[in-house]
């Protein structure tokens, strides 16, 4: 038995992951960072960084749901959510009030694995397509 997910048309896929990208790029370069973190833990970064890049993960894995082979989707997805944290952490290095961090990339990175387990729930789903063109797939 396999639980239908709504498939929505894949221009519309793309543009979340878009909007994710977006707001990453907004709150990681464009902004600057707060002098004191909300609330008083010391990994209040390192949670935002790893909420983010799944959320990234989580929006590619969708977005892709029709392309296969699937072994090379599932390596495209984790490849392109790694390197856009890594690009981001570069975009930082000239900023005066950012800084490029392994720590960071490393909660980037954990983020992407650990949002990756979709793929081993995504077998027990079926995509059922929602408006526009695009045909239903069983993954």
């Amino acid at each position: 038995m396999s639980i239908p997910i709504p498939l929505l048309p894949r221009w519309l896929r793309y543009l979340g992951v878009g909007a994710v990208a977006v707001v990453l790029l907004y709150f990681s370069v464009l902004t600057t960072p707060p002098v004191t973190p909300p609330e008083p833990d010391p990994l209040w970064d390192k949670k935002l960084h790893f909420a983010g890049y799944a959320a990234l993960t989580l929006a590619l894995a969708y977005a892709t749901a029709q392309i296969r082979p699937r072994r090379r989707r599932v390596a495209a997805v984790v490849g392109v959510a790694i390197a856009y944290g890594l690009v981001i952490e570069v975009l930082q290095l000239p900023q005066p009030t950012r800084y490029f961090s392994l720590l960071d990339g490393l909660a980037n990175a954990i983020g992407v694995v650990l949002a990756s387990a979709w793929f081993l729930v995504e077998p027990r789903l079926r995509y059922v397509a929602v408006g526009g063109t695009d045909t239903p797939s069983e993954s």
